[in-house]
């Protein structure tokens, strides 16, 4: 089994060479079949005086009808023409080589290495060509109907077999074309997934830090505030502050830990704790409680889709840090949600500072919150009221029909809005 084993790897390594080298491999085609043609011609093996004796010019033009096999890859079409027209021209002189076999070669090398027009022409000069010799060698006697029959037979197969093998190849071209093409568009998709990604996890990030450090600032201000007077009270508000703070520290691990997660480390669904929704408006209306908000809900929060319920909670809860990073001083903030006719609307109104806070520069909220209603197909307008205060209408589709385009008005009538 060695021997064997060695045996074919020797055989296959000058096969290997020749696949690579396609130009050296032609050429030594090329000089191999010259050469047989130059020693049967010069041998003069022909005793019945067909053919005509050797000398230098028929053995040139014995050469001129095989050596231009060398470039049937690179000019399939030249060089057949080429060898077609010195064998037609050897045959009518009567001059002996090694026969019709470079036209063989050459109408192969046609069928693999070319298409289009130029080879529909090529083609019918050389059928015409080859059937007036074959006929003419008929008529005067020096062809019998067996071998024009054989040798027509010859060459059309030549022709035929390479012409297979170009349409083998450009199918296998075209299959491994369609290959990288998706894998590419799989490598793009992956892509704008991992993007979208890090962008609703930025939102997540956004949303858990703003709300939760806006409350521990203001519960720390009134315990530092009470302190002295009111301990009882500066007790209740670290305790708030503890618990904000304990709901941040797991709402963030359990974001970044999607970012560390492998396969090896990566969490069950089941061990995970299910995201915020609007189930839980209660819990998020009592964490604001240095806000004095009245609210009302009308509906049935509890069949929402995970994706509204996500986004209506993370946009209330943008809303209400909005109120108390901006509003100021506020004595009523109204929380109006209602889900009817496949619309779920949340309207936050308070009676802050409204659009004088236009002087507190720009920020983030309102767009992080534009980008995620339109991630659900929803709108947000949010701006001053007439009256004083900042009011902000969140819409949110739950059935197939999505809401009209979002408006987004400033407080300046202009996109921007800073709240």
């Amino acid at each position: 089994m060695a021997v064997i084993s060695e045996t074919s790897a020797a055989i296959g390594r000058p096969i290997g060479w020749l696949r690579t080298h396609e130009r050296a491999a032609d050429a030594l085609l090329a000089l191999l079949i010259t050469s047989l043609s130059v020693t049967f011609h010069l041998l003069d093996l022909d005793t019945d005086d067909k053919f005509r004796s050797a000398t230098w010019w028929t053995t040139l033009l014995i050469i001129a009808s095989v050596l231009p096999v060398a470039w049937r890859r690179g000019a399939p079409i030249t060089s057949g023409l080429f060898v077609v027209g010195a064998q037609i021209a050897a045959a009518l002189l009567d001059i002996d080589g090694t026969g019709f076999l470079g036209v063989v070669i050459a109408l192969y090398a046609i069928g693999a290495h070319s298409a289009g027009q130029h080879r529909t022409n090529a083609l019918w000069t050389i059928s015409v060509a080859l059937a007036l010799l074959f006929i003419t060698g008929v008529a005067v006697g020096e062809l019998d109907v067996g071998s024009f029959a054989s040798s027509t037979v010859i060459l059309v197969t030549a022709f035929v077999l390479g012409d297979n093998l170009r349409r083998r190849r450009e199918t296998a071209n075209s299959l491994i074309e369609r290959a990288e093409r998706a894998e590419r568009e799989h490598a793009l998709i992956t892509q704008q997934q991992i993007s979208i990604e890090r962008t609703r996890i930025a939102r997540e990030l956004h949303d858990i830090v703003a709300h939760s450090v806006s409350v521990m600032v203001i519960q720390a201000a009134a315990a530092r505030r009470n302190l002295a007077a009111s301990p009882d009270v500066a007790t209740a508000a670290l305790d708030n502050i503890e618990a904000t703070g304990r709901e941040a520290m797991n709402e963030l691990r359990g974001i970044l830990g999607v970012l560390r997660a492998d396969s090896r480390s990566v969490e069950s669904a089941d061990r995970r704790a299910p995201p915020p929704s609007m189930a839980e408006l209660a819990t998020l209306i009592e964490s604001a409680g240095d806000l004095p908000i009245t609210h009302s809900i009308s509906g049935d929060l509890d069949d929402l889709s995970a994706s509204v319920t996500l986004t209506g909670y993370r946009m209330l809860q943008e809303a209400l840090t909005n109120v108390r990073r901006h509003a100021g001083p506020v004595t009523d903030v109204r929380l109006t949600i209602e889900h009817a006719n496949g619309h779920l609307s949340i309207v936050v109104v308070d009676d802050g500072r409204g659009a004088a806070a236009d002087d507190l520069g720009p920020g983030y909220g309102i767009a992080g919150m534009h980008e995620r209603a339109l991630a659900v197909a929803g709108s947000v307008s949010a701006g001053p009221q007439p009256g004083g205060g900042w009011r902000v209408h969140i819409a949110l589709p739950t059935a197939s029909s999505p809401p009209t385009s979002a408006k987004w008005p400033s407080r300046s009538g202009a996109v921007q809005v800073d709240r």
